[in-house]
């Protein structure tokens, strides 16, 4: 506590409040509170010479909720000071930098979505159905009705019950922005029914591009593949192959 006091200005110092981290830096020089200790003003005053923020030097808010554990849990002595013991971690999130060993995982993990991406493009029609119907299902929506099937593709109903919407999905190996354009005036025809489209292709022909405005999502195979890797069915799609 001596040590903090003696030269505050060679510290940061941090608090949680509403949810996030919000730090500052202060000037030499500890004035006492006049009235002693109080509920709302404390032992001492400090003088910020770099007001309070709750967003690091890059911009990031630091909420609370997307902080690593052995830093908010500094946040239950309250009344106190202290150096904290992830001290290291507190600065590294002040200053936006992301801690090396999350960058090899995210190093890895983007490798590893283009070796599933890879197969994704490899399977059958059938099978890259079913991989979409599975991908809908793990994030909330369920296939309601089949509106239509031919050999390069097949349109479908999801619902998603927890939003209360029905999408509109479309499901094909191949197409190309005109096969796409012909979708989306199909769905702007439907809107009383469908909150959104989903458009999934493996191999687009050319780049995709979704209009502005409307609820269109578009997964070519590289957001197929992210998808997979999140949703941890990379074991089904190697399946497929093996």
């Amino acid at each position: 506590m001596l040590n903090l006091l003696d030269a505050p200005s060679k510290h940061i110092w941090i608090t949680f409040e509403d949810d996030y981290l919000w730090w500052c830096t202060v000037r030499d020089g500890v004035t006492p509170n006049p009235d002693g200790e109080t509920a709302v003003s404390g032992h001492f005053w400090l003088t910020c010479s770099r007001p309070w923020s709750n967003t690091s030097l890059t911009g990031r808010l630091l909420a609370t909720s997307e902080l690593p554990g052995t830093v908010t849990t500094t946040a239950g002595f309250r009344a106190t000071v202290c150096t904290p013991r992830d001290s290291e971690a507190i600065l590294r999130l002040i200053k936006g930098e992301t801690d090396k060993d999350a960058i090899n995982s995210a190093d890895r993990r983007r490798e590893y979505e283009l070796a599933v991406h890879k197969i994704v493009r490899r399977l059958s029609p059938q099978d890259f159905e079913r991989l979409i119907d599975l991908i809908l299902a793990g994030t909330g929506w369920e296939r309601i009705a089949v509106l239509g099937g031919t050999r390069e593709g097949i349109d479908v109903e999801a619902e998603n019950p927890a939003a209360d919407e029905i999408a509109f999905v479309q499901v094909k190996s191949s197409a190309g922005q005109d096969v796409l354009d012909d979708y989306v005036e199909r769905f702007t025809q439907r809107r009383e029914r469908y909150a959104r489209m989903i458009f999934a292709v493996h191999t687009p022909r050319g780049r995709l591009t979704a209009p502005r405005g409307l609820p269109v999502q578009v997964w070519t195979g590289e957001k197929v593949a992210e998808l997979v890797v999140r949703l941890g069915l990379g074991k089904w799609v190697e399946s497929r192959l093996s």
